[in-house]
């Protein structure tokens, strides 16, 4: 009887530990990944847009940027002209010479961005930068992208002015103190 006993608690101590998962925990755990995936899609995908945006914003800012330093750096002018149904821009002289080339800078609409971004110029397009780096007429260009809803749409606009400043503005700001918000 004793060894009875020991044999039983010795078969006891030996079960076979489960491995793997079981099929309930299988299909929960596929069931949670749907719910965050479901939750997740939409705001990555406005997050994705309003980075196109912002892509293209940054683009058109740096060339403008582009252009009046060179105007300056030439002691000629300059223009920037931005083709309206994409994002791709090009800068160059307004009159060719030797030591100022028709294009010297370039951005192709396939450098970054979609074609959901449109890009509508206010004002004059060319925007052309003189030896001072400044430009005769006040410009604006609009950064939108239609492939999000308007209200979770971040779009940006970018004005040229007479001294030929460049700013980065967010017409959806209303608090006039604050950097991001479009002055009339």
């Amino acid at each position: 009887m004793l060894m009875s006993r020991i044999f039983s608690r010795q078969t006891l101590a030996y079960t076979v530990k489960q491995k793997g998962m079981t099929a309930v925990e299988l299909v929960i755990g596929v069931a949670l990944l749907g719910i965050v995936s479901a939750i997740a899609v939409p705001s990555y995908t406005e997050f994705i847009a309003n980075t196109q945006i912002r892509t293209a914003t940054e683009s058109i800012r740096n060339g403008l940027q582009v252009a009046r330093a060179e105007a300056i750096k030439r002691n000629a002018s300059v223009n920037f002209t931005l083709n309206t149904g994409d994002t791709s821009w090009v800068v160059g002289c307004t009159t060719t010479t030797a030591n100022c080339p028709a294009t010297i800078q370039s951005k192709t609409a396939k450098d970054g961005g979609s074609g959901t971004v449109t890009v509508a110029v206010t004002g004059t397009n060319p925007v052309i930068f003189n030896n001072l780096g400044s430009v005769s007429g006040l410009s604006q260009i609009n950064i939108d992208n239609s492939s999000i809803p308007a209200a979770k749409s971040k779009n940006l606009r970018v004005r040229v002015g007479v001294g030929g400043n460049v700013q980065v503005c967010d017409p959806n700001i209303s608090v006039t103190t604050d950097t991001r918000f479009c002055a009339v």
